[in-house]
């Protein structure tokens, strides 16, 4: 598994070539919807698909954003992704969450400060710490919130940073100060560092699962000779 320098190393790097690399919108509302389409459950190809549909929509009319029913209409329809047409998922669930989520982003103070506001953004309909962090984290470049999925956990655990007993659900902001403190003690970025972590170990796993892929065929083919 890789070491801290190895994750340092490829900080610096990022932050030298590309430190903006992860923000997707270019204004908070555009933000909420990349995050809110995107997340668990839904591959990144197709949910900044699923974004760049509703964005247009939305800076051609956006009331068809606002309005749930027509943001459910608009995420049934297919999507083109890497030249394959393909269904979003839960388009009614995401286009309830969605139209409320913004229509409820007017009422939140944006002057607080990071933390704060994005305990504030998980009071949204369908936001919770990790949306609502990976929105900050973007918009903002924020090294102060982290976006603790899957990829970071794993990584956090094979360098002992997390404790198996600590749980997303249940120990987010506890999480979180550990990694937001790791940064700090490599010398890099906290925002740079997750997404370069995220980055890493999916490219990682897609390589495992195409190895796993390619033997399954060979094993396979060897058995029907």
């Amino acid at each position: 598994m890789k070491s801290p320098a190895f994750w340092a190393a490829q900080s610096w790097m990022w932050e030298l070539e590309e430190p903006d690399h992860f923000r997707l919108g270019k204004s908070l509302e555009e933000e909420l919807m990349a995050c809110l389409l995107g997340g668990y459950g839904i591959p990144s190809e197709v949910g900044l698909a699923a974004y760049e549909v509703v964005r247009e929509a939305w800076h051609r009319r956006p009331s068809d954003v606002l309005s749930e029913k027509s943001l459910e209409a608009l995420l049934s329809e297919p999507l083109l992704v890497v030249g394959r047409s393909v269904r979003y998922r839960f388009p009614a669930q995401k286009a309830r969450y969605l139209s409320a989520a913004l229509a409820g982003l007017s009422s939140l103070d944006r002057s607080l400060p990071d933390v704060a506001f994005r305990d504030c953004l998980c009071r949204l309909r369908g936001v919770g710490p990790k949306t609502a962090s990976w929105i900050v984290r973007n918009w903002r470049g924020s090294d102060e919130v982290a976006i603790l999925d899957v990829h970071i956990l794993r990584a956090g655990r094979s360098l002992g940073l997390f404790a198996e007993d600590l749980e997303v659900e249940r120990h987010y902001a506890q999480i979180e100060r550990r990694f937001v403190d790791f940064a700090k003690d490599l010398g890099v970025r906290a925002s740079i560092l997750d997404s370069v972590i995220w980055m890493a170990m999916r490219q990682e796993n897609r390589a495992s699962r195409k190895r796993t892929n390619s033997r399954a065929t060979a094993q396979l083919e060897m058995a029907l000779v």
